[in-house]
């Protein structure tokens, strides 16, 4: 079968004014009324608008000329584009709400300044009720009444029963008592008939009064304290003035043998027995001397990195070198997770922080505690300040 003479048949029908061609007239009509007439048979009734698409007719005529209103008023013919256009004129011109109502007869507005011209211009200003005080008048003795007592008298009908003290209205009396008077205090003490207006008073009053914790105790005798300087002083001035260590070159005495001995080389021997090798200093301590030397004259380094050329001077430097270096040895496990540290005071932070958040700061006013002071200061600038 010859293909391309089958297919060449197919396009029979061609533009005259382009060099396109269609299989059907109908394809072909739309394409010179688009591209080359754009015959727009779509024609405005109300203007002399055409278009080629009815669709486009439509929006032209609905956006310019009617703007479909589709919402109707229930009361009349009107109908509006919008619900809050309808809403407007029912109650502009149907309903015409009116809230304000006149107190001398049965007429109500939509708006207070309506019916303040109304009662002006309809009952004639009928003031009866004069003020003996000033040159005011009212239509009605209770305005007269309030004018009085705010203004000329302000007559304090409720008195306090503690005080003289008297106020115009009982919300002002009741502040009064409550503030100077009563202070109501809420938080009461489970040891007495004590009550106080904030936990944190409480708390201070409980601690200071029935159970006074005291968290140090004495290692010589049953009594304990609530702080660790009021235990020093205990202990100095009740069991340790026994100073049992005299000096024997002065009448100074010492609770510890210790504490003689120092007193003894560093004020009356000051003996410099040890001296160096390598230059004119001498050491009451081997130990001292020792250090002078490795640390001046020598630097011995007797333990060297089997990882590099590193040396030390002490084992537990090589040690800390070769496990924070080479090695990275965590030998500190989280006992709450699979975490491990190099260093105990890594995993001590990392326990405190993670899981205990050991809350070290406590607030003097309540029972809160927190882990970090920054915690603690916005806690009592927000709730106690």
């Amino acid at each position: 079968m010859d293909i391309e003479g089958v297919h060449k048949k197919i396009q029979k029908i061609q533009c005259n004014y382009c060099s396109s061609s269609f299989t059907r007239s109908g394809s072909l009509k739309r394409h010179i009324e688009g591209v080359h007439e754009k015959i727009q048979k779509f024609q405005c009734c109300y203007c002399s608008s055409s278009f080629t698409q009815s669709g486009n007719l439509k929006i032209h005529i609905e956006g310019v000329h009617e703007k479909i209103k589709k919402y109707q008023c229930d009361s009349c013919s009107s109908s509006f584009t919008n619900s809050g256009n309808l809403k407007t004129h029912i109650e502009g011109v149907h309903e015409k709400i009116k809230k304000f109502k006149c107190s001398y007869c049965s007429s109500s507005f939509t708006f207070s300044g309506n019916l303040k011209m109304h009662i002006k211009g309809v009952h004639q200003k009928i003031k009866k009720f004069k003020c003996k005080y000033c040159s005011s008048s009212f239509t009605q003795s209770g305005s007269l009444k309030t004018h009085i007592e705010s203004v000329h008298e302000k007559i304090k009908k409720f008195k306090c029963s503690h005080c003289s003290s008297s106020f115009t209205n009982s919300g002002h009396l009741k502040t009064h008592i409550e503030g100077v008077h009563e202070m109501i205090k809420k938080f009461q003490c489970i040891y007495c008939t004590s009550s106080f207006t904030n936990s944190g008073q409480l708390k201070i009053h409980i601690e200071g009064v029935h159970e006074k914790i005291k968290k140090f105790k004495c290692t010589y005798c049953p009594s304990s304290f609530t702080q660790s300087g009021s235990l020093k002083t205990h202990i100095n001035g009740a069991h340790e003035k026994i100073k049992k260590f005299n000096c024997s070159y002065c009448s100074n005495s010492f609770i510890t043998p210790g504490s003689l001995k120092t007193h003894v080389i560093n004020v009356h021997e000051k003996t410099n027995k040890l001296k160096c090798s390598y230059c004119s200093s001498t050491f009451t301590l081997s130990g001292n001397l020792k250090k002078h030397i490795e640390g001046v004259h020598e630097k011995i380094k007797n333990f060297q990195c089997s990882y590099c050329s590193s040396s030390f001077t002490r084992l537990g430097g090589l040690n800390r070198h070769i496990e924070g270096v080479h090695e990275k040895i965590k030998n500190f496990q989280c006992s709450y997770c699979s975490i491990s540290f190099t260093q105990k005071a890594h995993l001590k932070i990392h326990i405190e922080n993670i899981h205990e958040k050991i809350k070290k700061f406590q607030c003097g006013s309540c029972f809160s505690s927190f882990s970090r002071i920054g915690g603690l200061k916005m806690h009592h600038k927000t709730h106690h300040s």
